[in-house]
């Protein structure tokens, strides 16, 4: 019935989820525990009444606090057959990181991860400065290490709030605001990588640098660099069959918010370009027109 009444007031519902942190009892606030053997009762009913209903709509499971959590529900729910009885596998990064993809826990659906940040009282505005877990930089590597363990998409918990707090990205008072740095480490993947993109296979040979890449509908790439060093690498990049050959730079660090450094054309499919120290350097490859 929800459904219907967004529906009548022009909102489109594309996911629908029951459960909520269901392996966390909060005692502040309401709550329903359930593990993987009580999720198959209840997807059992509610997976087929959703598509009966609204064949269209996805059904989430089950946003449980950590990854750790998420794959001990997945199993308990596949070892009763209900592997099926969910369209997208969605999990919270609170109790635990990612350590490897969900897909032996799977049917083929892809991974969210739905819901995270600092609930505390700290207002972290920072690219890179101390170290903290709630700096940009961290959060960039953060997205990289869950985006090369098959994770498809990567929320924060609130993007604005009033409260100086570390759980909003935009901390807002009155008419003026301020911004942290995790939300230009969001940018520097999802400005470029658009919904609908398709990860691709990309590695790097120096462990200190972090690379991914997704090529998007319309055929630009991105390819995101995270340098971990303290000091600039030199990075030659070699492409696969593709038609790009124009590349825009754009760079974060503590003195730069996704700012573009650079433009240059290239041939072959192979580039040499630098990245500065504890930066986040994405390239966005198109056709040269």
């Amino acid at each position: 019935e929800y459904v219907r009444l967004y529906q009548q007031r022009g909102i489109k519902v594309s996911l629908l989820g029951a459960y909520n942190e269901p392996d966390f009892n909060p005692i502040t606030y309401s709550a329903m525990l359930s593990d993987g053997y009580q999720a198959y009762d209840f997807l059992s009913i509610f997976y087929p009444m959703v598509k009966k209903a609204f064949p269209s709509l996805d059904v989430s499971c089950c946003d449980a606090t950590g990854a750790r959590q998420q794959r001990d529900l997945l199993y308990e729910l596949g070892r009763l057959g209900g592997k099926t009885l969910f369209d997208v596998n969605t999990y919270h990064n609170y109790q635990s990181d990612i350590k490897e993809p969900f897909d032996d826990l799977l049917a083929g659906q892809p991974t969210l991860e739905t819901e995270w940040s600092d609930g505390g009282n700290t207002w972290t505005r920072t690219w890179d400065a101390v170290g903290n877990n709630f700096e940009g930089f961290q959060w960039a590597n953060y997205m990289h290490h869950a985006f090369v363990n098959n994770v498809a998409g990567w929320s924060h918990w609130w993007c604005s709030w009033t409260s100086p707090t570390d759980a909003a990205l935009v901390q807002v008072n009155g008419t003026s605001y301020q911004v942290s740095a995790r939300l230009w480490a969001f940018a520097g993947y999802f400005r470029f990588a658009r919904p609908g993109a398709v990860r691709l296979f990309a590695d790097s040979s120096v462990q200190e640098v972090r690379v991914t890449a997704w090529q998007n509908k319309n055929g630009t790439i991105a390819i995101p660099v995270i340098n971990s060093a303290h000091y600039t690498y030199t990075l030659d990049v070699e492409l696969g069959a593709t038609n790009v050959s124009r590349a825009t730079a754009y760079l974060t660090d503590n003195e730069h918010n996704v700012t573009m450094a650079g433009q240059f054309a290239f041939e072959g499919g192979r580039f040499t370009a630098q990245i500065e120290p504890r930066s986040m350097k994405t390239f966005f490859l198109e056709e040269a027109e």
